[in-house]
């Protein structure tokens, strides 16, 4: 049981993500000399916000709470969810848990706190003690990059994973799974069966010393036609909940184009510019590029490369694209644009000798159906071999 006692007394829960809705139910019964009342309240929470759900009871009343029903009834959300008693001077987290979408979690009567899945089925014990541990492997031998200073993705090359594609989902693209066929060649990481995925580890080599980047494709297209040069629209769709915050919102991500045939441009291109909306829902905005090396389209670009743009001043993150405009031709070959979460960084600092970091606990999150991808800021254009592996714990 949960007791409120004084008029200060209050039961609240604290939503960590806005979600199309985290429903509280709360049973309590209140005692004042020998009545006894019983009460409920149902309370609706769309925001990321800290909310009463059981208010303070009547002067010389004591509220006991007999039950609470806390249930994420988003699509596609998740939402850490606490839930604190305050005396009106120190306010006490209870208990917490991440609720994946259609999760519950409850207080019975007893005392005691469950976490059920979307079907029902109580979740086991979890946390420090309950880790689920696996190392991945990645392996790849990549062809020649452009040029130095120029980012190289080595999705398209064959290795552990294989290659990966973004296949002909056309000018307004598609989201991305890692989990589902189409984006097989991805870094596979399964979905958690219980609680979430971290990666906490990543260890490295390659022959050719290069600064890598790790990556989460959300969403890409196809369709572009390299010789416009002028606006083409594009309509994408609202992104999977994978930005930094578990949300569709798209903070943290940023906008990228693959080239995945050959183009022959003769010169350096710095004109492209990707109309966008942004994270906080402003559209409008514009990402551009900038005349140097590793920010601009090269001469030529093989396949594999990768150019990543840069956002207008103040975004933190892309949430939809509405059109490209390559401002001069590429000619020929073809190129997709993508909107991608940078995940993790590592560099190799010497010759085939693996390089490690670790990621502090409890790591980066990684969130249902990633799509994990590899590229490296070329540091030669000379083919390169890398290879290492990848942990990823659970709780």
């Amino acid at each position: 049981m949960l007791l409120l006692t004084s008029a200060s007394d209050l039961l609240r829960i604290v939503t960590g993500t806005a979600t199309d809705a985290i429903e509280v139910h709360a049973s309590y019964v209140d005692l004042s000399g020998a009545t006894v009342t019983p009460l409920r309240t149902n309370t609706r929470i769309t925001t990321a916000d800290t909310v009463t759900v059981v208010d303070s009871p009547a002067a010389s009343t004591q509220r006991n709470v007999k039950g609470l029903y806390i249930t994420n009834t988003s699509a596609g959300t998740n939402c850490r969810v606490e839930v604190l008693h305050t005396d009106g001077a120190n306010s006490i987290e209870l208990m917490g848990f991440t609720l994946l979408p259609g999760e519950n979690m409850t207080f019975s009567e007893e005392g005691r706190w469950t976490h059920r899945d979307k079907s029902g089925a109580e979740y086991p014990p979890a946390g420090l003690g309950a880790y689920n541990g696996r190392t991945i492997p990645f392996m790849k031998t990549g062809t020649a990059a452009d040029t130095v200073g120029y980012w190289y993705c080595t999705a398209k090359d064959g290795g552990f994973p294989g290659a990966w594609a973004p296949g002909t989902p056309g000018i307004n693209g598609r989201v991305t799974d890692g989990t589902q066929a189409a984006d097989f060649g991805c870094v596979p990481i399964s979905n958690p069966g219980t609680g979430a995925n971290f990666i906490t580890e990543l260890v490295l080599a390659s022959n050719i010393n290069h600064s890598h980047l790790f990556f989460d494709c959300l969403w890409v297209n196809s369709g572009i036609v390299v010789t416009t040069t002028t606006l083409q629209a594009i309509s994408s769709p609202t992104l999977p909940a994978r930005d930094v915050n578990g949300s569709s919102a798209g903070e943290g991500c940023m906008i990228a184009m693959l080239t995945t045939t050959a183009n022959t441009n003769s010169a350096a291109i710095a004109n492209a510019t990707v109309t966008y909306t942004n994270s906080q829902g402003v559209s409008g905005r514009t990402a551009r590029l900038l005349g140097i090396a590793g920010s601009q389209i090269t001469i030529s670009p093989v396949i594999g490369t990768i150019t990543w743009f840069n956002l207008d001043a103040g975004d933190t993150g892309v949430q939809s694209i509405e059109g490209i405009t390559l401002g001069t031709s590429l000619v020929a070959g073809a190129v997709s644009l993508m909107i991608c979460r940078d995940v993790a960084t590592i560099g190799t600092a010497v010759a085939n000798v693996t390089a490690q970091k670790i990621l502090g606990t409890p790591g980066v999150r990684l969130y249902n159906g990633t799509c994990l991808l590899h590229c490296y800021l070329a540091s030669s254009t000379t083919a390169s071999f890398i290879n290492g592996e990848l942990s990823i714990m659970e709780r």
